[in-house]
């Protein structure tokens, strides 16, 4: 089976100032790691500042991207906030929150039993209907990926059990 949803998280290289967004793109690497390439992210340690973790999370369902490395902020917070959204969807139908350092929303409403309206405001504003069940599984992994990862790598430096746990409480719920 095709997967229909790519997700990862990418940590800035805080060496590396952002001027120019329209690069971003083009020269994902130059300013950003993946969190699953365990060497470079060990390298960046004692650069990072673990209170302010800069990062990005891509997002991308078929073709159609929906979260990419322009979007960039506080990627741990962030993904703590997305949690909060999918059990907000889970329990009412319908979650939301801005990130926690731009002035971009996300918006998630349950539209069937089987589709979740996503939409995001941004310099864009995309609106797009997901299979729900399918988009879950992605968040939920990617951030379980992105904690667990970040937990391995600088252990005591960084503490993610709560959305460890949290992750764990919205897979039962929902699987």
């Amino acid at each position: 089976m095709n997967k229909l949803f790519y997700v990862n998280t990418l940590i800035s290289r805080p060496d590396r100032k952002i001027n120019d967004i329209s690069l971003l793109k083009s020269n994902v690497e130059e300013y950003f790691v993946q969190i699953n390439n365990t060497h470079e992210i060990l390298a960046l340690e004692n650069l990072l500042d673990f209170d302010y973790l800069n990062g990005a999370i891509t997002l991308t369902y078929c073709e159609q991207t929906l979260l990419d490395v322009t979007l960039w902020d506080l990627v741990d917070q962030l993904w703590a906030y997305i949690l909060n959204v999918v059990e907000s969807l889970l329990t009412t139908g319908e979650g939301e929150t801005y990130f926690p350092d731009q002035p971009v929303k996300l918006h998630l409403k349950s539209i069937s039993v089987d589709l979740v309206l996503y939409e995001i405001e941004a310099n864009e504003h995309i609106k797009v209907a997901l299979p729900k069940n399918e988009f879950i599984q992605t968040i939920l992994e990617g951030a379980d990926d992105f904690f667990k990862n970040m937990e391995e790598c600088f252990k005591g430096k960084c503490s993610y059990q709560y959305e460890i746990e949290k992750i764990e409480t919205l897979r039962r719920t929902f699987l």
